[in-house]
């Protein structure tokens, strides 16, 4: 298995500035600040990779490391093989950065001559770097926009510009910092969509992608990571979470016009051990119950069985996933 990012024990620690009466008093004690402890996780090549976290978690602190932007203090961090403290230069070779935000670009330029900029600063220059421009414009679905000028671009053409800014120098990695934030749901959904299918699927790229946004590192990611508080608190598949954090099976499960009879004859069976089982969303009218698996050697055959026995019909058995939500509230509370 080969992998585009590799991380192990990464720490980056800040020195606090004191105040005068700090400096007074305790003039050769150090405040520090740990943005990252010992953060340990792995991205594979060709996926999708969300990086979950409240405002302050650390998420932008890892990313400037990965770029090469900020040295870890302790720790050790690859990037495309290259280690982050000796090989800068090469990474930043081969990868791609997208900011939030768009304060960078020039407004009264057009977005084609912001591109040749950010070419040249690659070291791209004429003919090349058309070549390369019209690509990325290409990718972006923003050549038909681009002679317009910056300043005129909606927020989701600024964001696809800025993408077409990250790929001009065809990156094996591209690192994305809440591309989304700012962006109105459409354009957001939009994004998410051109991001999953244009740049891994059909690009191959691998994406790094940082967030708060719960249901979007939901619907985009092939693994994630949840970051709180510098630490790595879990990270995987987000089967692979509910696992191993032990957030429990639920069910829906439907009758056939059930009885009161039949309803509270289940209730008082399953319930008679409530460490297993518990019953919830009870609908009467519609023969409809919400049963959550409290115990990994209960299976929902055995509730069938149950059902069967207190005299009810079942109509559908359908098994509702933890999403991340839940997921991340039992991580971070």
């Amino acid at each position: 298995m080969s992998y585009s990012i590799e991380t192990s024990n990464l720490t980056k620690v800040f020195q606090q500035v004191k105040g005068y009466r700090e400096l007074m008093l305790h003039p050769f004690t150090k405040k520090e600040i740990f943005a990252l402890r010992d953060v340990t996780f792995n991205v594979k090549q060709g996926e999708l990779f969300s990086l979950l976290g409240p405002t302050g978690a650390g998420k932008t602190t890892l990313i400037k490391i990965l770029c090469n932007l900020v040295l870890p203090s302790s720790g050790k961090a690859l990037v495309n093989g290259f280690d982050v403290t000796k090989a800068g230069k090469q990474i930043r070779k081969t990868i791609g950065y997208v900011l939030s935000d768009e304060r960078s670009f020039y407004w009264r330029l057009t977005g084609r001559q912001n591109l040749k900029f950010f070419a040249a600063l690659n070291n791209l220059f004429s003919q090349q770097a058309d070549k390369v421009i019209e690509q990325t414009l290409k990718i972006t679905g923003m050549t038909d926009q681009a002679d317009n000028m910056f300043k005129n671009y909606s927020s989701g053409q600024r964001q696809k510009m800025a993408i077409a800014r990250g790929l001009l120098t065809n990156p094996q990695v591209l690192f994305m910092d809440e591309p989304t934030k700012s962006l109105d749901p459409g354009a957001a959904q939009n994004l998410r969509k051109f991001i999953k299918k244009k740049m891994v699927e059909e690009q191959g790229k691998t994406v790094f992608f940082a967030t708060h946004n719960l249901p979007e590192a939901e619907e985009l990611s092939d693994r994630l990571a949840i970051i709180f508080n510098g630490k790595i608190k879990a990270w995987g598949t987000l089967e692979k979470m509910r696992k191993t954090l032990g957030v429990n099976r639920t069910y829906l499960l439907k009758l056939e016009t059930p009885t009161r009879q039949t309803l509270t004859g289940l209730d008082q069976i399953i319930t008679f051990d409530k460490s297993k089982y518990s019953i919830s969303n009870v609908l009467f009218e519609k023969g409809s119950f919400e049963i959550e698996l409290k115990d990994e050697k209960i299976t929902i055959a055995d509730i069938n069985e149950k059902l069967v026995t207190a005299g009810g019909r079942l109509l559908s058995c359908v098994l509702k996933g933890k999403s991340l939500q839940d997921v991340y509230q039992k991580i971070v509370n």
